[in-house]
């Protein structure tokens, strides 16, 4: 009965010690994900894909995102298809309130890594669509190999339904 009790508390020891080990790798990989992400890039492309996989080239012309050390990040998409503004609207003036965000996506927050996963999960804080608030937004992250180029997709369920193409500015 000694010897089994022993070999149970040997057996627990090593499993507190391998999931202790996975856990600091994990948050080894998260760090090392978190160096590599942190910067700023531009927005060269984004494409949606429909439920056959059909490709969509979306109208977004300009975007930004930014990622820094102290884990907040912000995103911008400005459409190319928007016609020019005049008068008030070119004031960001509509209708006496602030506006001029039709053909624009704009949010920031925190974001979060799960290396395991290949996730950068977006925690809206703040946007310029009021339905974006307080969402988390994860995006499936992929770089180049030579590191200057990201990509993340969106997924519904196990289908990709976005890929955006962002190239680090230097």
């Amino acid at each position: 009965m000694k010897l089994a009790a022993r070999v149970l508390a040997l057996v627990a020891l090593l499993s507190g010690v391998a999931a202790a080990s996975l856990m600091a790798q994990q948050r080894a990989d998260a760090a090392r994900v978190r160096q590599q992400l942190i910067g700023t890039y531009k927005l060269i492309s984004y494409v949606s894909y429909d439920q056959n996989g059909n490709t969509t080239k979306q109208p977004y012309s300009a975007g930004q995102i930014n990622y820094d050390a102290a884990g907040r990040m912000s995103a911008q998409l400005m459409r190319a298809d928007v016609p020019a503004a005049s008068g008030a609207q070119a004031a960001g003036v509509q209708g006496g309130r602030g506006g001029g965000s039709a053909g624009y996506v704009a949010y920031f927050g925190r974001y979060e890594i799960d290396a395991e996963q290949g996730i950068v999960t977006h925690h809206v804080e703040g946007s310029v669509s009021s339905n974006m608030l307080g969402s988390a937004m994860p995006r499936y992250y992929e770089f180049s190999p030579d590191g200057e180029t990201l990509f993340l997709q969106t997924k519904n369920g196990g289908r990709v339904t976005g890929r955006l193409q962002w190239d680090r500015y230097r």
